[in-house]
């Protein structure tokens, strides 16, 4: 089966007047959105725009092959796609502004999105996903209890100071956490931007807490929300939606099918699957968590979860495995202070999470766990 590198070969040649945008289309954009566009597309303002040709030659002139190849995460291979993108009738001449990259320590906020203007006479509004930074990670953590985070706020902020003036269609999407802030700056943007958009995209991203689900601002936009997610979903899987959610097939299995390359296409969608019970599971055992303790107490879990990595030198989640650092023995003292229901109840969450995620999560932490801490879990 295929999946969107291959979809750029096979449809590539098929233009947007012949078949119009799809889903497909969407998690191109979205993939596409993780490239280090840093000095290559211009900024906020949507005055100047580059096409997707200079800056797929730009790029790759700052750029190795080799040493993009080398980074070990899911999207490093998103800069290939735009090679294949910028020489299709497709996706051939789109325009690229607006690119915003910013990691603010202070209010716990990593922010990326890009601006693409299609030959359909649309905008696609790309928001990126999570990226190996904790500050990123925090902030992921902080929508189990906060009604609008550093980076939510953003992306209202993005979408009203670039689009109070155009008239155009807008599609608005993102991939992970880039989809939440997809749909959140949707539902609280100005009304007569609200008005423009014609689809949002929420590709494995996480929901929300109940508060913002019972809005009439997310209210007056869920129709229009598109949830894709795949069938071992995780991140997907967390707090609340009342979206439509579609669920697609993967090529790999657990925390793998989060990366958009491994998603199944067949001719311009996506393979439909059925939820696995694994992903059920875990998302009984995350809302379980989530209505297991109040706000504050989350947010206090969170800080001392995070400060844990950021006192034993990790500045990234790939730190956490390195022998530089000492993260995993930090956890592990703190879910020791625990009293034993709330261990317990943590404990779970992290067990079912390696129970889909494979050998690499039971490598970095359940292995490293004391045994005490085991034992009094079982018990």
């Amino acid at each position: 089966m295929a999946n969107i590198e291959d979809y750029l070969v096979w449809r590539g040649d098929v233009p947007f007047d012949i078949d119009p945008f799809n889903e497909v289309d969407n998690a191109v954009l979205c993939e596409l959105v993780y490239t280090a566009f840093d000095g290559i597309v211009p900024g906020p303002g949507l005055k100047e725009k580059i096409s997707i040709e200079d800056a797929c030659d730009l790029f790759f002139a700052k750029y190795t092959e080799e040493e993009l190849r080398a980074k070990a995460t899911f999207t490093r291979l998103a800069p290939f796609l735009m090679q294949k993108m910028a020489h299709s009738k497709r996706f051939g001449g789109i325009k690229l502004s607006g690119f915003v990259n910013e990691v603010d320590a202070e209010n716990q906020s990593q922010f990326a999105v890009c601006s693409f203007y299609l030959p359909d006479g649309t905008i696609y509004v790309a928001f990126r996903g999570t990226d190996d930074t904790l500050v990123g990670w925090k902030e992921d953590f902080n929508m189990c209890f906060s009604d609008g985070t550093g980076g939510q706020l953003k992306a209202v902020e993005y979408l009203n100071k670039n689009f109070a003036r155009t008239m155009k269609p807008l599609r608005v999407g993102g991939h992970s956490k880039g989809g939440n802030f997809a749909v959140y700056g949707c539902a609280f943007c100005k009304p007569h931007i609200k008005d423009n958009i014609i689809a949002i995209y929420n590709n494995d991203g996480p929901g929300f807490i109940p508060e913002i689900l019972k809005t009439e601002q997310y209210k007056s936009i869920v129709k229009r929300v598109h949830k894709l997610i795949p069938n071992e979903s995780i991140i997907g899987m967390m707090l609340y939606t009342k979206a439509k959610t579609s669920v697609i097939v993967s090529n790999t299995k657990g925390i793998n099918q989060h990366d958009l390359l491994s998603w199944q296409v067949v001719r311009n969608r996506f393979a439909a699957a059925e939820l696995a019970n694994s992903s059920v599971l875990i998302d009984e055992i995350i809302k379980e968590w989530v209505e297991k303790f109040d706000y504050d107490t989350r947010a206090a879990f969170g800080d001392v979860f995070f400060a844990s990595l950021a006192s034993s030198g990790a500045t990234k989640m790939s730190h956490i495995t390195s022998k530089k650092v000492r993260s995993i023995a930090s956890l592990t003292m703190e879910i020791q202070a625990l009293d034993p229901e709330n261990q317990a109840l943590v404990l779970d969450v992290f067990k079912h999470l390696v129970a889909v995620g494979g050998d690499s999560l039971k490598n970095s932490f359940l292995s490293k766990l004391p045994k005490s801490v085991i034992m009094r879990k079982k018990e």
